[in-house]
């Protein structure tokens, strides 16, 4: 007896030490392969990146959904779920949970190598799921312990929960707890019931497999599991499991909650981090705050969308998207057994876009049409809803006008509708028509709203930066400050007389003329500039010289390398191709008084990992006090910014832009139309607070229609958008008036200076070294009614 108890004695002691031996050689062998535990501790979250308005509302999310929760955030119950399944003695191990540690080694000698239930702890499966190693090897789990223990002295147990429920993930690109709650249930995790903790507590053992929306049956498995190990435990009543144990399952998925969308703006941002910083700015954590007013941006959104319908109502009805779809037949035959598959199929399949939505007409009356829905309701269109639509023809001609509701539709027909003012059902339709509406402040340059076209889930391209079009009119005031600090005045007159011009290769002759054919005579440059003449814009380029204009403009920002070097910088037309991003922050110059900013979209980049990464500092207009400041560039002499400006705000007052003045009243307005070969219209406009520019096209530069100017769509999108963007007028901006400006009273018919006391004389802003002499030759201007030649 002695000698088996020897013997088992020396058997033991061998096996330990041999057990003691292996366990030294693995640590001496993967503690150099362990990672620092400060790569443990210091974990950087792998949050989305998130965007932000100016104001503090999300507007878009990329990447994995992650949201960071505190330990105090985390509802007790739910941690008893989670402890209770997962790591009943967590509180009192060190990192490796000796009891189930040997149970498992139990079940691998007596199943011979298969284990039924796992050995890791929360501190384990927390190493695992920051380490992203998942192959299931010995030399892994030896080296998960390891690190738990070391974790285990480096953190607190509060602080391994609220690392671990921050990090792993629950499907649905969902990654911690308070995402998890957010995604499948559309609320905080302090706001679930206790079966909805139960079943999140549960699906992290297969957050993709056994998430309650791809495996149902297996997350209810789970789900009930988690319930009777809380019950055992004594965590909840037999009541509250009952409870629990039979409740449905209620988990859908829940689109993240975008605050404002902006869809083309988080586009600008999205690509430009993405450029800076590769993929890993979709799951660092990255908060960028743009410069979007909020408020601005909804009425630019608002705008743009209003009057390109508009546009489209008024140049016709192109027809539904389909007619007759396949089960009408059936459907009339017997409407008593419902709805055919097909409809249900499609308007399960379109999508709604901007106002725009989906419809089948089910019935055409004498004067209305009953419609089903996308959510399957009937709806019926009134007469009011349809009388606009004349049939369209082309952007110039439209059919007759409808005499009932069979003239424009017919059962089955897939169409669009939208709801008038008066909560009305209208017929409506997908606008071809693009436009698109970018807004500055003009004394940093910050964006303060951008729009890029219709609707950015039906065509992606951003048509603010990057439609590259002829700007036309609105190219002209560049120009026309150039030839100003050349020596022209306000008051310099030029004859607007037919003109005849080279023309190219074959000789011919070129015969440029106004909007109208209309011709003035004698006329100062500043009336030609508000009522936009063509014929003294060509003769300003001759005077002041193509080369001059096309060196001065450059100032703006343009990249003017491919710009023509001729008459045609006269209408902006020919190669000069702008974004109206670039056109806006042109004209912002004007609006500052003559400084040249940058746009920029990010105002600072930060991130839930660290401080701020990136911190605009952008250059601005500054004209006092500017010690200390990034300032802007002085491209305008300021004198003469101030006598531009003066003339543009005439052509608000008088000219082509009087539509801004009418509907928005007040007397800070500047502006410019610009129309452009009947393809391209623009209107670009400011006061000293905001500077937006306007655009409608189409992509593939077809003409608008000859009814069609910057007057009309752009100006009315421009007007919209600035009754809701501007300050009362009483509460903004004002430019200061720079010194060596005077005043004097000119000849109209002349703009030679005249007496004090002529009552037919104007009052006209000089600078003070550019003053016309005194004259008696009062409307003895020359008058010229024969074309001019000009070779």
């Amino acid at each position: 007896m002695t000698r088996v108890l020897r013997t088992f004695y020396w058997w033991i002691l061998g096996t330990g030490s041999a057990v003691v031996l292996m366990l030294s050689a693995a640590y001496l062998y993967l503690n150099p392969l362990i990672p620092d535990i400060r790569s443990f501790s210091q974990v950087a979250l792998k949050a989305p990146l998130r965007i932000y308005s100016d104001d503090g509302l999300l507007i878009q999310e990329f990447g994995e959904r992650l949201i960071p929760v505190t330990y105090d955030e985390i509802p007790p119950l739910f941690l008893t779920a989670l402890l209770d399944t997962e790591d009943k003695r967590f509180f009192e191990h060190s990192g490796i949970d000796l009891v189930t540690l040997v149970n498992a080694t139990w079940q691998l000698v007596r199943n011979r190598g298969a284990i039924k239930t796992g050995a890791s702890t929360i501190t384990m499966q927390l190493v695992k799921n920051i380490s992203g190693e998942t192959e299931v090897r010995f030399l892994r789990k030896f080296k998960e312990m390891l690190l738990a223990l070391k974790i285990e002295r480096e953190l607190s147990k509060e602080e391994i929960l609220t690392l671990y429920l921050n990090i792993i993930p629950f499907g649905k690109h969902s990654f911690g707890i308070q995402a998890a709650a957010n995604t499948y249930y559309g609320k905080d995790v302090n706001e679930l019931n206790l079966a909805q903790m139960a079943m999140l507590a549960g699906v992290p053992q297969a957050p993709e497999a056994g998430n309650p929306i791809n495996g149902p049956k297996r997350s209810l498995i789970r789900r009930n599991l988690v319930l009777q190990r809380m019950l055992e435990q004594g965590s909840i009543t037999a009541d509250q499991f009952n409870v629990a144990f039979t409740a449905p399952i209620s988990a859908s998925v829940h689109s993240r909650s975008i605050e404002l969308a902006a869809l083309y703006a988080a586009e600008m941002v999205r690509k430009r981090l993405l450029r800076d910083y590769g993929r890993e700015a979709y799951n660092q954590g990255m908060i960028a705050h743009t410069t979007l007013s909020s408020r601005m941006q909804l009425a630019a959104e608002n705008a743009a969308a209003t009057k390109l319908l508009e546009y489209d109502r008024r140049h016709g009805y192109r027809g539904p998207e389909y007619r007759r779809i396949q089960g009408t037949d059936e459907y009339l035959a017997a409407p008593e057994y419902g709805y055919p598959q097909n409809w249900l199929d499609t308007l399960g399949t379109l999508k709604s876009f901007g106002s725009q939505r989906p419809a089948i007409v089910i019935a055409v009356h004498e004067d209305t049409v009953d419609i089903l829905t996308s959510d399957l309701e009937k709806l019926t269109i009134p007469w009011e809803g349809l009388e606009w639509a004349r049939r369209y023809i082309n952007v110039d001609r439209r059919g007759p006008r409808p005499k009932g509701a069979a003239d424009i539709l017919g059962p089955g027909d897939v169409i669009r509708f939208d709801f008038a003012e008066d909560g009305s059902p209208r017929l409506g339709q997908h606008p071809a028509i693009q436009g698109a509406l970018v807004a500055l402040d003009p004394y940093d340059g910050a964006i303060r709203a951008i729009v890029g076209g219709f609707d950015f889930e039906a065509k992606q391209f951003n048509h603010a930066t990057q439609a590259r079009r002829q700007p036309g009119s609105n190219f002209k005031p560049f120009y026309y400050s150039g030839a100003m600090e050349a020596g022209l005045t306000a008051a310099s007159l030029y004859n607007d007389a037919p003109l005849v011009l080279p023309g190219g290769e074959l000789e011919e002759l070129y015969r440029p003329k106004n909007s109208g054919d209309v011709f003035h005579g004698n006329i100062r440059l500043r009336e030609a500039l508000y009522r936009s003449i063509n014929l003294v814009s060509i003769r300003v380029i001759l005077d002041y010289g193509p080369k001059n204009a096309v060196n001065y403009v450059s100032r703006f920002g343009f990249d003017t390398t491919d710009f023509p070097r001729d008459v045609q910088l006269a209408f902006g037309g020919g190669t000069i191709a702008l974004t109206p991003l670039e056109v806006v922050t042109g004209y912002a110059t004007f609006a500052n008084g003559g400084f040249k900013v940058e746009p920029y979209l990010i105002r600072a980049l930060d991130s839930i990992n660290r401080s701020v990464i990136f911190q605009a500092d952008p250059a601005v207009a500054c004209v006092k006090n500017c010690t200390g400041l990034n300032q802007a560039k002085r491209v305008i002499e300021p004198r003469v910014a101030h006598i531009m400006n003066s003339m543009l705000s005439d052509a608000i007052r008088r000219g082509t832009g009087t539509k801004a003045m009418r509907s928005l009243k007040r007397g800070d307005l500047h502006g410019k139309t610009g129309t452009t070969n009947d393809a391209d219209i623009w209107f670009s406009g400011f006061t000293p607070d905001l500077v937006a520019t306007t655009w409608a096209g189409f992509s593939d530069n077809s003409p608008v229609g000859n009814r069609e100017w910057g007057s009309t769509t752009p100006i009315e999108t421009w007007i919209e958008f600035m009754a809701r963007a501007l300050p009362k007028e009483a509460d903004a901006k004002s430019l200061p008036t720079p010194d060596g400006i005077v005043s004097v009273k000119i000849d109209p018919g002349t703009g030679l200076r005249t007496d004090p006391a002529d009552p037919d004389g104007i009052f006209e802003i000089f600078r003070e070294e550019r003053v016309p002499a005194t004259t008696n030759l009062k409307k003895q201007a020359e008058e010229s009614d024969i074309t001019q030649q000009v070779f």
